[in-house]
């Protein structure tokens, strides 16, 4: 199930609301929407909402029950083999039997191909780093005593960042998940959810669902590019792909409030930011802090930087995908981030225009990645040699690229909806009229709209 499907915001969310805050007895709300939860999660298939319960118990039973001080180790690398292991199962054993070892063709007899026709479940590798990250603090005591499977499971399968993100540390929303059964939704809060909810999915539907659109002629006919066409596929895909992920993430933080969690910010303005090391700092915040805690730091941080940034980098490219491309686009922000820690005293002089410009060009291009597989990437960019005069963007393009970085670089969701109640009364009625106006031009194309870019990775 999908934010922007009808069937959630006009029968599960409303359904939802009212059988969790209002029906279920304050003390059955975390049963209620742990059910309602699987049940969103579940519509993909039940065998994949089977996979979430099993890595939950599975990491419940380890750190929560049969933990023990001299095994603490151990258990550990246990707990954590467990939801690894189906992640590396769903997503990684096809690349590695068919791509890697190219055993693909001698294990297949032609009919089911176990290596390639299975079926990814949705989220795995958000909810198996929640699970992993639950661990480790458990092991470090972080998390100082055992959580019931209740409480695990609430966490884990939370439905508004379920399937991508943010990726929640335990002690982020521990509180408020113990006050679940005492929370009441107030005017304030409800304001807030809704602006959250509202804008997220305007910038999903009317935003990075219109690039992909226009941009579906590009994309299609990677040899026919040319400089100009591979320019605005570059400039213009990066904002696709922030508008999908960043309003997946604001309908994410205004869901959870409507059920009293508070969720991180997982976006600050990356497209702004001078360099790669801070791009990294501002872009889907929660991964790279899970990566820097749970991975960077242990293995020795700035001590020996270029080696641990390799590692961070290549595992980042492969969390977002099995395939050589996400491979190479590890390797290559892992080449300009290590790029301008060699370079930064030079860097920092330019005028900050320059390193704005410089810096935007190559997270832009990087994404390329994302879109073409290797063969395809090729021809791309050796379409600036071969085609002549190449593909013009349209003037719907055009459009809605100015409109996408006037939002992107001017409007602060954030701070809207933090700063509503402080408004005065005519300010506040003219959010409510436009909040409205946009909810319903959302409303208006919503049927165009497709998955969110994440639900891939």
């Amino acid at each position: 199930m999908l934010f922007n499907d009808l069937a959630f915001l006009f029968v599960f969310l409303p359904c939802t609301l009212v059988g969790v805050m209002l029906l279920a007895p304050r003390t059955w709300r975390p049963w209620a929407l742990i059910v309602a939860s699987l049940v969103f999660y579940g519509a993909a298939g039940v065998g994949h909402a089977l996979v979430l319960v099993a890595c939950v118990v599975w990491v419940h039973l380890l750190m929560d029950r049969l933990v023990a001080q001299r095994f603490g180790f151990t258990v550990l690398l246990l707990a954590i083999a467990g939801p690894l292991g189906a992640l590396i199962h769903f997503k990684y054993l096809g690349f590695l039997v068919n791509d890697v070892l190219m055993l693909g063709d001698e294990l297949s007899d032609g009919g089911f191909d176990m290596f390639r026709n299975v079926v990814l479940p949705a989220g795995i590798s958000f909810f198996t780093f929640q699970l992993i990250g639950y661990a480790i603090d458990r092991h470090r005591g972080v998390i100082a005593t055992a959580q019931g499977l209740r409480t695990l499971l609430l966490f884990i399968s939370f439905f508004p960042q379920l399937v991508a993100g943010p990726i929640v540390r335990f002690a982020q929303v521990a509180g408020n998940l113990r006050a679940l059964d005492s929370f009441s939704l107030t005017a304030s809060t409800l304001t807030r959810a809704c602006i959250y909810f509202c804008f997220g999915l305007a910038f999903k539907v009317l935003l990075a669902d219109s690039i992909n659109n226009a941009l579906a002629p590009l994309v299609a006919s990677p040899e026919t590019l040319g400089t100009s066409g591979l320019l605005s596929l570059v400039y213009t895909y990066t904002f696709q792909i922030y508008f999908d992920f960043y309003g997946y993430s604001l309908c994410a933080i205004g869901l959870a409030l409507l059920f009293g969690i508070e969720l991180p910010a997982n976006f600050l303005r990356p497209y702004s930011t001078l360099n790669p090391r801070d791009f990294w700092r501002c872009w889907h915040v929660s991964l790279s802090t899970f990566i820097r805690d749970y991975l960077y730091i242990p293995l020795g941080g700035n001590r020996r930087y270029l080696r641990n940034i390799l590692i961070v980098f290549l595992i980042c490219g492969l969390w977002h995908g099995a395939g050589y491309a996400f491979i190479i686009w590890g390797a290559f922000h892992c080449a300009i981030v290590g790029g301008y820690n060699l370079t930064s005293r030079y860097w920092d002089a330019l005028p900050i225009p320059i390193q704005w410009f410089l810096n935007f060009t190559l997270v832009s291009f990087g994404w390329l990645l994302f879109i073409y597989p290797l063969d395809q990437l090729i021809a791309a960019v050796t379409s600036v040699w071969i085609a002549s005069p190449g593909v013009q963007p349209s003037a719907d393009l055009l459009v809605i690229t100015v409109l996408a970085a006037i939002v992107c670089f001017k409007v602060k969701v954030e701070a809207v909806a933090e700063g509503a109640q402080s408004l005065g009364s005519v300010m506040s009625m003219a959010l409510g009229v436009g909040t409205a106006v946009m909810l319903t031009m959302t409303m208006l194309f919503i049927d165009r709209s497709a998955t969110f870019i994440y639900f891939r990775f």
